[in-house]
């Protein structure tokens, strides 16, 4: 291996950390100290299940966008552009846009919670009002300012570095302290621990807010984007990498929360308690370094989570005109090195899986029709041969291209393959998604509401709102016009749909408790209906649309391969 091939991969890695970057916020530290300090380490185990189900979530979504060559968001689009529509945009897509705006407004406020605890924790300054309200001015001016002069591409590497400077820090606070190995282990089984004060969170609750700031939703559509023009095994790899990362900060986090778990406090959760324990272990320069850290943490996700509402929202509504109509009205020729071979003939319209084939310099034709256009299988081995030759090849060392501008560019570029106009999200929509929830966030945490309170109710709502997620890309990634030209493996179904019911189990887990906490107190009761709910909703998913039947033939597939077509 070459250092050209060595730094292409550290480049790569390096690119995908901006979902790490993204994930480990102010929520998530707060909510992993949180839940170290009052649970001790007994929940380490719900950070690895959490991160688990964000790699199998995100490297979902990006599989879908390389292979389809649409995001999440364009992908509902047009599956359910024949459905019930509202202003002409399909029912299904105008959910999500509600629920991204609402959960991602929660988030920020989050951020704007944690940001002004990261100031607070700045030796010498106390929660005045002057401070506070003046601290988030500050923080909505910076963030406006930076996502209207699209300046957020060059905090990409700088979010990396930030990223391995949490990681050094917690780190060291780790050693100095010590850490019991067999508390570690058994924080590795999963369990359930029992409520420690009346001040304490709800086991269940912190479990599914550990689910939801380590598995953001709104991350699927942003990795989705982050995938374009990228190969599946690197963007797997460098996905892998972000989400260990990611694991490795939340741990390190929980453990130094730990360590200011008492038995028999009843003082409630702050990160002036965290800040303390620095202080103790290493000094004021430590408690520096971590105020400085968690406001950068805060002002990332400042500036990802409204961006990425926004831009969710702009893909489920900008729409290439006649989409309806869904053919491929131009001819493509195409020059490739490397051509992929893609069986057509297999019972009508099943293309088999992509084949490596020998090289060649040919022009591959993608000739329409007599009739003008093209079956399923021709369309999509011509879409898959265009769209991957046509492509410019991205550096890896580029940021993730957030202006609506160079977004509205690379849609455009695809209605144009199909002779087709690029309808957009208008302007002033696109940047009232902006302004209005950075305007929330900064009202709600002037007034001084509950800090720590407002993280959990953030993490817990989004922590609900993931298997509605979660479901729409399981059905896209089983939809045969997405993905006819390399089909989901049976495999990858079946982890996929567990990882589904799972979060379908333990949000309808925290609804119960919530609604229905007094009348049932048995803990293995709340869990057997919320067992059972999880598996009617998969049931249910599987009986009314198509998902029952391609989960089914993807996994008869599986059992019986295609034959080799150059046997």
């Amino acid at each position: 291996m070459n250092l050209v091939s060595v730094w292409k991969e550290v480049a790569n890695m390096l690119y995908w950390t901006m979902l790490a970057a993204c994930t480990v916020g102010p929520g998530t530290v707060v909510t992993c100290a949180r839940a170290g300090a009052e649970y001790d380490l007994s929940l380490i185990w719900a950070l690895i299940f959490a991160s688990i189900l964000a790699y199998t979530l995100q490297e979902g979504t990006a599989r879908l966008t390389i292979v389809s060559g649409k995001s999440l968001g364009q992908c509902l689009r047009v599956k359910y552009r024949h459905g019930a529509k509202i202003y002409d945009t399909a029912v299904v897509c105008w959910l999500v846009a509600v629920f991204v705006f609402f959960g991602n407004t929660l988030y920020e406020c989050n951020n704007w919670a944690g940001g002004i605890d990261a100031i607070l924790a700045i030796p010498g300054l106390t929660n005045t009002n002057a401070i506070r309200i003046g601290s988030c001015v500050a923080y909505a001016s910076v963030a406006l300012a930076l996502l209207y002069w699209d300046k957020v591409d060059m905090l990409g590497m700088f979010l990396g570095i930030v990223m391995m400077c949490m990681v050094a820090l917690f780190f060291v606070v780790v050693v100095v302290m010590g850490l019991d190995m067999k508390l570690l282990a058994l924080g590795l089984v999963p369990n359930i621990p029992s409520k420690k004060s009346e001040e304490s969170a709800e086991p269940a609750d912190i479990i599914l807010s550990l689910v939801g700031t380590t598995s953001l939703g709104f991350n699927l559509f942003l990795g989705g984007s982050m995938a374009k023009g990228k190969a599946l095994e690197s963007s797997q790899r460098g996905i892998a990498f972000s989400t260990i990362s990611a694991l490795e900060v939340s741990v390190l986090i929980l453990i130094v929360g730990a360590g200011t778990f008492q038995e028999d406090s009843s003082e409630p959760f702050s990160i002036k308690m965290l800040a303390d324990l620095i202080r103790s272990l290493i000094g004021e320069v430590g408690v520096f370094i971590f105020a400085v850290g968690f406001i950068a943490a805060a002002l990332s996700s400042m500036l990802a989570v409204p961006l990425g509402a926004a831009l969710t929202a702009d893909s489920l509504f900008s729409r290439c005109e006649e989409e309806e109509n869904c053919e491929v009205k131009k001819k493509y020729k195409v020059k490739k090195e490397t051509i992929v071979s893609i069986s057509l003939d297999q019972e009508g319209a099943e293309p088999s899986s992509l084949t490596p084939l020998k090289e060649n310099t040919d022009f591959v034709d993608c000739a329409l029709t007599d009739e003008g256009t093209s079956s399923q299988p021709q369309e999509a081995a011509c879409k898959l041969i265009a769209s991957s030759s046509q492509s410019p090849t991205q550096s890896p060392t580029k940021s993730l291209t957030t202006s609506m501008k160079s977004h509205h560019e690379e849609l455009a570029l695809e209605c144009a393959e199909e002779g087709k106009v690029l309808k957009t999200l208008p302007r002033p929509v696109y940047w009232g998604i902006i302004s209005a929830m950075v305007v929330i966030a900064t009202v709600v945490i002037s007034a001084d509401a509950p800090r720590v309170e407002i993280i959990l109710i953030a993490q817990v709502f989004n922590g609900c709102l993931l298997p509605f997620f979660a479901i729409c890309l399981l059905t896209c990634l089983n939809d045969p016009q997405f993905m006819s030209s390399s089909p989901q493996k049976g495999w990858a179904n079946i982890f996929l749909l567990i990882s589904v019911t799972i979060t379908i189990f333990l949000a309808s887990n925290v609804i119960i408790q919530k609604i229905f906490g007094h009348l049932v107190d048995s803990l293995y009761v709340k869990f057997a209906i919320a067992g059972g709910i999880a598996c009617v909703t998969i049931g249910i998913l599987s009986c009314v649309t198509s998902l029952g039947k391609d989960l089914i033939k993807s996994w008869r597939k599986q059992e019986n391969p295609l034959p080799d077509p150059s046997a």
